[in-house]
């Protein structure tokens, strides 16, 4: 590559406000420069955690939108991860992307066991005549935003709050399947999705939206694994699209999270698990009713 690169570095699950920063950083400073702006990712993290923020393909989507030159996506595991940060930064920073600045966190590291830290960069660079930008980690309520803190908020399901560190809302896409048909049988059909096993969904009945191609409706998600009816340990997203009389395609379909109503649970039988979720459509429908007067 001829022309040079400013390069940042990261996992950047979730691709949350801090992320944004970093990669915002890089961005500028490509354009300033006339320089060619990349973004280098795994395509997961190399710890093993309770659920991803973004599949590999919403990562992706997300950081393009954010309008870098060029994405770079390292798979874990893979053999340029047992790279030594030598060897990473002189074969892929300096040969292949031809490296003029690199935009990172304060507690950045890389290469293997992460022995590139920020100290060992900055003299790395100074050697090579690459320059250093260290961007300060953004904090909310004096926690500093990470993934790890946005999964635990997500976890807990408290979207709302999570929602202000990623700066949208939660979300998961997946493919409509069609199953029992328990939801249509007590008056509230719903929309069965198949979702990466790999991303984190929250236990729980949650407000949210509901969206394809063709438009965005207000509806009622529970994710669970269907306590009242069923002994399988597999979590499934079922949402209710309120006043909703069409057919939903089985087109990729995404759901929002707004706003967590009330905890999974096991009810004695249909009757008032029906109950329940009429409960559940009823507030549902008056928050959006209050958000439109908002």
């Amino acid at each position: 590559m001829n022309i040079k690169s400013v390069v940042t570095i990261g996992t950047f699950d979730g691709v949350h406000k801090g992320h944004g920063l970093i990669i915002n950083k890089t961005l500028r400073l490509a354009q300033k420069k006339n320089l060619r702006s990349v973004v280098i990712s795994l395509n997961k993290p190399v710890k093993t955690v309770s659920g991803l923020l973004t599949t590999c393909d919403e990562k992706i989507e997300e950081i393009r939108t954010l309008g870098v030159d060029e994405i770079i996506l390292i798979n874990v595991p893979s053999e340029i991860l047992t790279y030594t940060p030598d060897k990473f930064f002189d074969e892929v920073l300096l040969g292949e992307l031809n490296v003029s600045e690199i935009v990172c966190g304060s507690d950045f590291a890389f290469g293997k066991d992460r022995k590139g830290n920020v100290g060992w960069l900055k003299k790395k660079a100074k050697n090579n005549g690459v320059r250093v930008n260290i961007v300060k980690y953004l904090k909310s309520s004096s926690k500093q935003i990470s993934s790890s803190y946005t999964r635990s908020l997500i976890e807990k399901g408290e979207v709302k709050n999570a929602a202000k560190l990623l700066g949208r809302n939660y979300s998961f896409l997946g493919v409509p399947f069609k199953d029992k048909g328990l939801g249509k049988k007590l008056g509230f059909p719903t929309v069965n999705l198949k979702v990466d096993s790999d991303k984190l969904l929250p236990k729980g009945v949650y407000i949210s939206m509901i969206t394809q191609k063709d438009g965005i409706y207000p509806s009622v998600t529970n994710i669970g694994s269907r306590l009242t009816f069923s002994r399988s340990a597999n979590i499934v997203p079922e949402t209710h699209i309120l006043n909703f009389d069409g057919v939903w395609k089985k087109d990729l379909t995404k759901v929002i999270l707004l706003k967590k109503i009330r905890d999974e649970r096991k009810f004695a039988n249909s009757e008032v698990l029906k109950f329940q979720i009429a409960k559940d459509a009823a507030k549902a429908l008056r928050f959006f009713k209050f958000s439109k007067k908002d």
